[in-house]
């Protein structure tokens, strides 16, 4: 019976169908065993080994670098000092490195912990620059004591002198500190100190060299707007009494009151008294000028003295002498003497000039004793004298020295062209002594000629009175004397032929 298709196909999915009914029912029947797995085979797998290794860390400025090491896994090889050494090498890490630390934590097996092993040396900064006065900034009068203990309060040393080019301040310029060095060998800028806050004060600079601040001119030195200043002018505002002292200055001197009694001026230059001067002495190298008057006082200048009035007073002067009135005064001047204005008067004392002699009136009413003395031949004629000496020696050296020179510059010739240090030595100082009376031969030669002109003219000298000469004046000019028994009205006494005589202006 044959079978189609669908028929055989119906039939297998039924067969299959019972099977696995049956095999469920059995699997679930009571006391039924479970069906066996089938069995897996195990395979042994190895792990791979992984090697410690190390990790650098740093900052882009290179001031430190951090490192962290890794445990070696599964039987790696472990770290090694020469690795990590390696490993800096590696990422250009050269300077501050902390060997000890590295050989620290690879012998102790410090893993995954991090820690600095290399600093950068770091700059040190430049030590600021510093100013240090050599001068005290305020000045604290002290009495002079004598060897008894006994202070002298007219002593107060309070003009502290200066000369040209004395060192007033040193400068210490700040240093520019040193560099440091980051991890990876480069340089680390320092920061420089800083310069001091320095004014450089009046008439005084600093050097080339910015190291010291010195005077400019000479004159006294004094501290005020933050700074030191050189003055040439010695200025007090007030009275010259206990409270500045004396004063001793190779400059000018400014007194804007009076010089009290018992106290000294002595200045190189210039001095001007506005007030009057008490009793007092006042020494000058250049000119007096005393607005008020002088009043029982020694005054000497090497220039000109002009003097409001004096009166018993002592006046010494290189140069002219001018005052309304010398009061029984003592006076002498190489230069004019002159009682200012039409009273301009001379009454008492002695007059010494070395030229004319100009008053309003000379003697008085009383008749007061008046010495005038106009030239002095002789005193010339001793000046010119000792200035011929002098010439003569002054000529001499020039012309030894002139001679030492020659003959150094053969000697040269003769040794090559050289000089031993001896004759260097002597070399300069012979040159030095040639132009030093070289100089002198034409001052001197000067000098005489003026005494010569003096000497010539010495008999136009006279004594000129536009008022009054009264009797009891004496005139004495050059060699020839006159006593005046009687009174004369605008006169001039000269010298006329060999004699001395009083005649109409």
């Amino acid at each position: 019976m044959a079978f189609d298709s669908q028929f055989q196909e119906r039939m297998s999915r039924a067969m299959e169908e019972y099977r696995r009914s049956d095999s469920e029912m059995r699997m679930n029947a009571p006391g039924a065993e479970p069906p066996k797995q089938p069995e897996v085979k195990k395979t042994s797998e190895k792990k791979e080994a992984v090697d410690g290794s190390v990790e650098i860390t740093f900052d882009p400025e290179g001031n430190t670098a951090n490192m962290i090491l890794h445990k070696p896994l599964n039987g790696g090889r472990p770290i090694t000092y020469q690795l990590v050494m390696a490993e800096l090498a590696r990422k250009g890490i050269t300077t501050g490195i902390d060997e000890l630390d590295v050989k620290d934590m690879v012998e102790g097996k410090v893993y995954d912990t991090p820690i600095c092993v290399a600093r950068a040396i770091p700059p040190k900064r430049g030590e600021n620059g510093s100013i240090k006065f050599r001068f005290e900034k305020q000045r604290i009068p002290k009495p002079k004591y004598d060897e008894f203990g006994i202070a002298d309060f007219r002593e107060l040393d309070i003009i502290v002198p200066i000369k040209k080019g004395d060192i007033i301040a040193d400068i210490t310029p700040p240093t520019p500190g040193e560099p440091g060095i980051n991890i990876f060998g480069r340089a680390i800028k320092a920061e420089p100190g800083t310069m001091p806050n320095i004014t450089v004060g009046k008439n005084t600079l600093m050097t080339a060299d910015g190291k010291q601040i010195v005077a400019a001119c000479s004159g006294h030195i004094l501290y005020g707007t933050g700074c030191f200043n050189v003055e040439d002018t010695v200025t007090v505002k007030s009275d010259l009494d206990i409270s500045v002292g004396n004063i001793n200055f190779d400059g000018d001197v400014l007194i804007k009151g009076n010089v009290m009694e018992g106290f000294s001026i002595k200045a190189g230059r210039n001095i001007h008294i506005e007030g009057t001067v008490f009793s007092s002495n006042l020494s000058a190298g250049g000119n007096i000028v005393v607005n008020g008057g002088a009043i029982s006082s020694h005054v000497e200048c090497g220039g000109d003295a002009s003097i409001g009035f004096c009166e018993n007073s002592d006046i010494k002067a290189g140069g002219k002498v001018e005052s309304a009135q010398f009061a029984f005064c003592t006076v002498f001047c190489y230069g004019e003497l002159i009682a200012k204005g039409r009273t301009g008067v001379i009454s008492g004392g002695k007059i010494t000039s070395m030229k004319n002699v100009t008053a309003g009136v000379i003697g008085s009413e009383k008749y007061t004793s008046t010495e005038i003395n106009i030239g002095d031949g002789s005193v010339t004629c001793a000046r010119k004298r000792e200035a011929e000496a002098e010439l003569a020696a002054a000529k001499a050296s020039f012309s030894q020295a002139n001679k030492n020179v020659e003959f150094l510059k053969t000697r040269k010739k003769r040794q090559g062209g050289k000089l031993t240090d001896v004759q260097s030595k002597q070399m300069k100082t012979e040159t030095q002594n040639k132009v030093f009376y070289s100089v002198r031969c034409k001052e001197l030669e000067e000098l005489i000629s003026q005494l010569d002109a003096d000497l010539k003219h010495r008999d136009d000298l006279c004594a000129k009175v536009g008022g009054t000469i009264y009797p009891g004046c004496h005139f004495c000019i050059n060699y020839l004397s006159l006593d005046v028994t009687q009174v004369n009205t605008r006169s001039k006494v000269c010298v006329i032929g060999d004699e001395l005589q009083i005649v109409p202006l």
